[in-house]
């Protein structure tokens, strides 16, 4: 052992910091390849916006990758990412009478993944930022697909946050309906 080392108690790092630091390790996720997606197309969006125009000169050519790499977010997180990484499903549906119903869904089938839900919420919600500060420092025409990708961001954003809030006021109903069984269980004894 070396003589600075002796009196010193060496222990690995492990428990809590270590769940820290692997806590975006998608290698370790239960769905590793969706991770990647989820990630991916909004890499290629923000790749595309910022130095698309380096490579190509057509700004037309910019723009519609641009305009693919957005839709592909968008329905990647809306059906895939979403459903996969922490069990929410959000659409829009018509009553036959012609009304717009927005139903929001939650999953309930296993245990979700710390590591899955990490990386869906902390890139959803950067995504969606990094979108509404691009809207506000750039020229105007790009402002125009700035503006697309924040609305795209922020509507999959809201979509989820609206069946996550809804799964938990759900929750707290069954909780509270469990509750009042249980004490009115006990005051029968």
């Amino acid at each position: 052992m070396n003589s600075k080392n002796e009196g010193i108690e060496m222990k690995p790092i492990i428990g809590q910091d270590r769940e820290e630091i692997s806590q975006y390790d998608i290698t370790k996720a239960a769905h590793p390849g969706i991770c990647f997606f989820h990630i991916f197309f909004k890499f290629c969006a923000f790749f595309s916006y910022l130095f698309l125009g380096l490579i190509i000169s057509s700004t037309l050519f910019q723009y519609i990758l641009i305009m693919i790499f957005h839709a592909f977010d968008f329905y990647t997180v809306k059906n895939i990412t979403g459903k996969f990484l922490v069990g929410l499903r959000w659409y829009s549906d018509f009553t036959p009478k012609g009304d717009e119903v927005w139903r929001f869904e939650c999953f309930d089938k296993c245990k979700r993944s710390k590591i899955d839900s990490s990386v869906f919420w902390t890139f959803q919600f950067g995504a969606s930022c990094a979108w509404a500060f691009f809207v506000f420092t750039n020229d105007q025409l790009k402002i125009i697909f700035a503006g697309i990708g924040a609305s795209l961001s922020w509507i999959n954003l809201w979509g989820f946050y609206k069946c996550s809030k809804d799964q938990q006021r759900k929750m707290k109903g069954v909780q509270s309906y469990l509750t009042k069984k249980g004490l009115q269980m006990a005051v029968q004894s």
